[in-house]
């Protein structure tokens, strides 16, 4: 039954329309406080601040070098940036992968177990369809991915982990092959499902399109390679202090036995279209060279030096007889 109004509270309710003040008989709503959330300790974070800034560093370091390598592949413009590295459980990441999807299983020496690379389908059918010289754009992401579509996506995934030793190499040498191909959720159980993992979220940009790729990487996996990811790596290799005799030391090392490519050339001899096309087997080529006169040998299409052409045992040869200098030019 509703409550009856007194004789006072009706009084009262006339007073105030005639004053024009709020008749409301809400109460104003609390303020929030903000709700104590329980701490479990089994489910506490395993992964340190620290250890997260340094993925970070390698993984940008990793973009960049991705997107080089997309970019040259592709023959399109393409960006790749880190954009998050959180924390979750494997069932977490495991609930949230769409269907179809294309799971790469990593074997990532030396961590332990496998990691997962996950690529969303529209970036997936993107790379596809520029590698068969199409412009992308590809709308039906629903499709299930056929054996040939499989064979190249996971060529360009070995290619894509061949950089991922570079990127690590300031840290650890790490060597990073495709185990195998998963097109559902269910059959990439790596790890028990609350496991703890590293999901690193990387935007890519190929053109017009844009999505993501994940990176998973259990808890436990890092661990043979965890006391080496602090900051001080990042900065000296080896996690030792280096002078800068020791930089120049391996600089010079390196430079040394950098290889270079050298073609020994006779000078330039013009022929006409018709010349070369009537060229017969036995025919003459008269070049404009004396024989008494020095070649020209090139490094790196760069001219650097001048010889003689001659004979070592059973091989052709040339003889240094002269270095050519620079010339340095002045405005």
């Amino acid at each position: 039954m509703a409550d009856v109004l007194t004789q006072n509270e009706i009084d009262e309710l006339l007073s105030a329309l005639a004053a024009g003040r709020d008749t409301s008989t809400e109460t104003p709503p609390e303020t929030q406080v903000s709700e104590v959330k329980p701490y479990n300790f089994r489910t506490a974070n395993k992964f340190p601040k620290e250890q997260i800034r340094m993925l970070h560093f390698i993984y940008d370091n990793y973009a960049n070098r991705l997107s080089t390598y997309l970019s040259g592949t592709l023959r399109a413009m393409c960006e790749v940036e880190v954009v998050s590295i959180e924390e979750q459980t494997f069932s977490e990441f495991n609930n949230s992968l769409p269907t179809p999807v294309f799971l790469a299983i990593l074997n990532i020496k030396p961590f332990a177990g496998s990691s997962i690379l996950e690529i969303s389908s529209s970036i997936a059918y993107e790379i596809i369809s520029r590698v068969f010289g199409g412009t992308g754009q590809f709308t039906d992401h629903n499709k299930v991915f056929t054996e040939i579509e499989t064979s190249i996506l996971t060529r360009i995934i070995q290619q894509m982990m061949s950089l991922m030793g570079e990127a690590w190499e300031k840290v650890a040498k790490v060597t990073a092959l495709v185990d195998r191909i998963e097109t559902s959720s269910q059959f990439a159980q790596i790890v028990p499902a609350n496991e703890p993992i590293a999901i690193i979220t990387i935007n890519i940009k190929i053109g017009e399109v844009s999505d993501i790729i994940n990176m998973c990487i259990p808890h436990v996996a890092l661990q043979p390679v965890s006391k080496q990811l602090a900051m001080k790596m990042w900065y000296n290799e080896g996690g030792a202090q280096t002078d800068g005799s020791t930089n120049t030391a391996n600089l010079n090392a390196r430079i040394t036995s950098t290889q270079l490519t050298m073609h020994a050339v006779f000078n330039t001899t013009n022929a006409t279209i018709k010349d070369v096309v009537n060229l017969q087997v036995g025919d003459v080529i008269r070049v404009d060279h004396l024989i008494d006169e020095h070649i020209n040998i090139l490094v790196e299409h760069i001219p650097k030096f001048k010889g003689y052409i001659g004979l070592q045992g059973q091989r052709i040869a040339v003889k240094i007889s002269d270095i050519m200098k620079e010339e340095i030019e002045h405005e």
